[in-house]
């Protein structure tokens, strides 16, 4: 009887499990066919709508843009470069003669006039020779005067018949001698005066002292070898020197204004013009040396200050300027020959001239009109006839205007839903 009800319950237990999978497959045959088919597309033909749904479900969209307006302007393009300022001329001051270095009357830097005493040698050795040519004057004036005196006694002795013509001409002889005699003595008082000055070196001009090179004390020499006791520097008006690279020597022409500026005077701004240009290039650094011309009346800019330039190598009154970035070159060339410009809401591909390009900037010689709007960026690929919105527009000398769009969570308009 045990066994009966024990083979029982193990009958029911496998009816269970075939009815739980059988179940189980039947779920399976019924759900799967349905999860692995796919879904169907339509494809529409480009520019076709889907019918019964929205408008707009298909439509690309417009793409962000930020442009600047083209507008004529007075277009300067600036060259920087570097160099130095120099005095206008540069005098080596020496004394004339040798001697020992009596006095220097200026310290460096100092401003100096015309005529001005900057320095002396011991001239004691120089009046002693223009007292002793002077005392020489003197007695050469005393023997004139008497072979003057005699002469005249025997030309009454020769009227009287006391004495004969030829001691008459002698006393003319020796007066015509007492005469030389005292000219020649004058001549080298004359010139003891003359090496009496040299012992006072003086300003030839209005300046600025430079580097002082000799001291009190010191034995002078001007010609072996040669020694100078200073630099008069001339700074009312200032050459700047300038170091121009070969690749730029092109564009660098006479009287080009330009722009200079030193540390020392942070700022103020001088101005001037190319005066003078190397005629070639230096060796070692490649360069060509141009010299702008300043002036310099308030005496600020000192020779030796480093200075920073800006060459102003292009200049054009009312020029049509657009960014380099708004630049296309659509055929691959390197040339940039076209822009896009926005006209409504829609990308229009633009041919154009150039004039003149920068690095920032780029002169329009043709091809586009003042005020169009040129795209300078766009956050995807643009084309002829795309469709754009506005960013934000741009203008010379203007701050950017940016428009005012709606909130994302504004509801659109039955126009703009449309």
């Amino acid at each position: 009887m045990a066994k009966k009800a024990s083979a029982l319950k193990r009958f029911r237990i496998v009816l269970v499990f075939l009815f739980i999978i059988t179940g189980g497959v039947a779920v399976v045959n019924w759900w799967l066919p349905s999860l692995l088919k796919k879904p169907q597309v339509t494809r529409l033909p480009p520019g076709a709508k889907p019918k019964g749904g929205p408008e707009t479900g298909t439509e690309a969209l417009p793409i962000a843009v930020r442009t600047f307006k083209a507008s004529r302007i007075e277009f300067t393009d600036f060259l920087p470069t570097l160099g130095t300022v120099r005095g206008d001329s540069e005098v080596a001051l020496k004394f004339e003669t040798n001697g020992v270095v009596k006095s220097i009357l200026f310290r460096e830097g100092d401003l100096v006039t015309k005529d001005q005493v900057l320095a002396t040698l011991d001239d004691q050795e120089a009046k002693m020779r223009l007292e002793y040519a002077e005392s020489k004057v003197q007695a050469a004036v005393a023997q004139k005067d008497l072979m003057a005196k005699r002469l005249s006694i025997n030309e009454q002795l020769y009227q009287l018949g006391a004495i004969i013509q030829p001691k008459l001409e002698e006393s003319q002889l020796e007066l015509k001698q007492a005469e030389a005699q005292l000219d020649t003595a004058q001549k080298e008082a004359d010139l003891a005066k003359m090496e009496l000055t040299k012992m006072v070196l003086k300003s030839p001009m209005e300046g600025v002292m430079g580097t002082r090179e000799v001291d009190v004390g010191e034995y002078f020499t001007p010609q072996s070898p040669p020694m100078v006791v200073g630099t008069l520097l001339k700074v009312s008006s200032v050459y700047v020197e300038l170091g121009i690279i070969e690749r730029d020597i092109e564009r660098i022409r006479m009287g080009q204004r330009v722009k200079v500026t030193v540390d020392s005077l942070p700022n103020t701004t001088f101005e001037g013009t190319i005066d003078n240009l190397a005629p070639m290039v230096e060796g070692k650094s490649r360069t060509l040396t141009a010299k702008v011309k300043v002036e310099n009346t308030e005496g600020k800019l000192l020779p030796g200050m480093f200075a920073r330039a800006e060459i102003a190598v292009f200049e054009k009154p009312n020029a049509l300027v657009v960014p380099t970035g708004a630049l296309k070159d659509t055929d691959g060339d390197g040339k940039f020959e076209s822009v896009f410009t926005v006209e409504g809401e829609v990308a229009k591909l633009k041919p154009i001239t150039l004039g003149y390009l920068t690095t920032d900037y780029a002169e329009i010689s043709n091809g586009l009109a003042e005020g169009e709007q040129v795209v300078t960026e766009a956050r995807g690929a643009l084309k002829e006839g795309s469709k754009v919105t506005l960013l934000e527009t741009e203008e010379a000398g203007v701050q950017r205007a940016e428009p005012k769009l709606p909130s994302p969570s504004a509801k659109p308009t039955e126009e703009e839903g449309q």
